[in-house]
């Protein structure tokens, strides 16, 4: 939303420059996005949450900042009273549900002259960021940023039939829209309807053919309350956003709807120099309003910041925000006003109160209670610890959508496995994930499209499925990384790109961070190469999966490099981390023994690595793969690794017989096992 700041001065005589003007909307919640000059007035376009549609008008902003400077003068909008008790005319207004349209407040006016709008109007149309289009169109407009009600103004002689219906649509009617967009209606949608055909879609935009133009000599002028949950649906399905159904949708104040409709006739007579001729008027109220009232005890602000805040204060913050209070000795009866959708308890109530006293008086210091049942969730204190190591070895954290497309599940489940959502708000959000990775890989593509040459990504989330047709949902950690590893520089002339191995490399520094044994068995899942396609495992718990993406998946997102990925499950993590403790250092000298042999190639290393892990004798402290090698003098089905072992006791120095002893009864069993042939 636009606020111009010289109209604001209308309702409170705030003069003050830009910066502070600036600094005052963002301390009662209102954050300023961009400064735009505009004919040479000073225009905010501000941020409004969804919550506060009494924000949506300059009046309902002028309110809240005479709340924080009570000092400075407020002028309480007026409209001078119009008599609306005029039912000359043989017209009606007809509401099919009062669910969907609480009051219709609706007025014929003849014999009017539309005309181009003054300069000034001109100018301040275009200063809310809107479109001039003539002078009684321009008038619901000024109505609308004035005070937030959104007014529709038809002209008569295009409508059908001496009725107004407010009603659903019937399938296979459809309606040209004032911005020429040609819709098909059906059941979903709320709509005007004159005797035969629509004429509007309720709360969105009105249609071309009733639309007032130049030569409109007669008008029914519209002011409504539909409900919010129809108007948001109808918005979404037809893509459309408009400025009245940015209001509608958060909730506009039915009680506002006949001062709207007074406001348009006083702006029009001002237009027309003479009388009014108004032939008819209603007021449809078809759902009776009923106040929300909530107990406040005048010392619960206090006891809920923490801070002393006296009565006096919270009382007048109140009022000057526009509640009523009744006086109960210790606590107030507030009334809220229909305004505040927003506001239905009493912790509602202080923070208002804390908003507009000032977040800056609130204490931050520790609260004086213990909680005797207060208890460490291992699993956050585990993402801190895991989100601060990845960031460290250059990995960047990313946040995304819980929805994804259903081609995009797809990939990672069938889609009896997976959710779709029954009222999606575009097609590329019509399920729920089933896997973080394609948020991941999105990220990568967007990061290829801006020329960073490495990504390495990771995200924390939950992924939802079904199982044995209950909902589930777990917590995710995800990793990818892909294009180059290490960059060209004065020392390496060559770039080198990811591959599995360090990718694994760099994902398996968590494992030896918390000192967790982990390992990887062969599995072919349907997302990776079968080449390159892993179950991640902790004591024959299976936790995850790791491996290289295949082609038509990385294809589907544009990303013409390997995209290594690795998903493992938080909770099964969890499990195994033990708390810190001291462990002595092994003070003894360490021996190493080499040893070199051919494998059936067929053989991956886990299996080895599973076998050597079965076998080592108690004083081999680790082992590790430094050679490689197959071709010439290398049977084809065989491959040549060369493998070091190290031998050391925690109690005393090894002797040399004892540790080849060792090495040699454990290079026999492994022999044995594995079919070797040492070199």
């Amino acid at each position: 939303m636009r606020v111009n700041i010289e109209y604001l001065k209308k309702f409170i005589d705030v003069d003050t420059d830009k910066l502070k003007m600036k600094n005052l909307l963002n301390s009662i919640g209102i954050e300023v996005s961009e400064l735009i000059c505009c004919d040479g007035k000073d225009i905010f376009d501000v941020e409004i949450t969804p919550n506060r549609p009494d924000w949506l008008s300059h009046y309902g902003i002028a309110r809240d900042i005479h709340s924080k400077l009570s000092e400075i003068r407020f002028s309480p909008f007026k409209i001078a009273e119009v008599h609306l008790d005029k039912k000359n005319e043989d017209f009606s207004i007809n509401i099919e549900d009062k669910n969907d349209c609480a009051r219709y407040t609706g007025c014929i006016v003849r014999d009017i002259n539309v005309n181009e709008s003054s300069k000034e109007v001109k100018n301040l149309i275009k200063s809310f960021g809107l479109r001039p289009i003539n002078s009684i169109v321009d008038i619901s407009n000024i109505v609308l940023m004035t005070i937030g009600q959104p007014i529709h103004i038809f002209d008569l002689d295009k409508l059908s039939g001496n009725e107004i219906n407010i009603r659903r649509a019937i399938k296979g009617e459809s309606l040209e829209l004032l911005d020429e967009q040609k819709i098909s209606l059906n059941n979903e949608f709320l709509v005007i309807c004159d005797k035969k055909n629509p004429a509007a879609i309720a709360g969105i935009m009105g249609g071309k053919a009733s639309g007032v133009t130049f030569e409109t000599k007669n008008i029914f002028i519209e002011s409504a309350y539909f409900n919010p949950i129809t108007i948001r649906r109808s918005a979404r399905k037809l893509g459309i956003k408009t400025d009245a159904s940015y209001i509608f949708e958060r909730g506009a104040d039915v009680l506002v709807t006949q001062k709207a409709v007074s406001f348009v006739l006083e702006m029009i007579k001002k237009t027309q120099k003479q009388e009014l001729n108004i032939t008819y008027y209603n007021d449809v109220f078809e759902k009776e309003f009923k106040p929300v009232f909530i107990e406040l005890y005048k010392d619960y602000p206090s006891a809920y910041t923490g801070i002393e805040i006296k009565n006096s204060i919270s009382e007048q913050i109140l009022k000057d925000l526009g509640f009523k209070l009744n006086d109960k000795v210790d606590k107030w009866i507030v009334e809220v006003p229909s305004y505040r959708v927003d506001i239905v308890n009493k912790q509602d109530l202080v923070e208002e109160i804390i908003r507009i006293y000032g977040y800056d008086k609130l204490d931050s210091k520790l609260p004086y209670s213990f909680n005797e049942n207060f208890i460490t969730n291992n699993e956050r204190q585990l993402i801190k610890k895991i989100r601060n190591h990845f960031i460290s070895i250059g990995f960047n954290e990313v946040v995304n959508y819980i929805f994804h497309s259903y081609e995009e599940n797809k990939f990672f489940s069938d889609r009896e496995n997976f959710l779709e959502i029954r009222n999606p708000i575009g097609r590329d959000f019509s399920t729920l994930r089933n896997s973080l990775i394609p948020g991941l890989l999105k990220n990568t593509a967007l990061n290829f499209n801006n020329s960073i040459k490495r990504v390495s990504l990771f995200e924390f989330g939950k992924r939802f499925y079904v199982e044995n047709g209950k909902i589930k949902e777990e917590n995710i950690l995800s990793l990818s990384s892909s294009g180059i590893y290490l960059a060209l520089n004065w020392k390496d002339k060559f770039e080198k790109d990811f591959d599995f191995y360090i990718f694994k490399s760099l994902f398996s520094t968590i494992f030896k961070k918390f000192h967790i044994e982990f390992k990887l068995e062969k599995r072919d899942f349907p997302h990776f190469k079968g080449e390159c396609s892993y179950l991640v495992k902790i004591d024959e718990h299976e936790i995850g999966y790791i491996g290289s993406l295949k082609k038509e998946i990385i294809d589907f997102y544009k990303i013409d490099k390997p995209v290594f990925v690795v998903e493992v499950q938080l909770s099964k993590i969890s499990k195994y981390i033990k708390k810190n403790s001291f462990k002595m250092w092994n003070k003894f000298p360490f021996s190493k023994r080499d040893f070199s042999f051919l494998i059936d190639k067929n053989i991956e290393y886990y299996e080895l690595e599973s076998v050597i892990k079965e076998l080592k004798p108690e004083t081999m402290e680790k082992y590790e793969l430094f050679d490689l090698y197959k071709g010439d003098n290398i049977p084809g089905s065989k491959i040549s690794l060369s493998m070091a072992f190290y031998y050391r006791s925690k109690k005393r120095t090894l002797t040399n017989d004892e540790i080849n002893d060792t090495h040699v009864k454990f290079i026999e069993k492994l022999i044995e096992r594995l079919d070797l042939i040492q070199r």
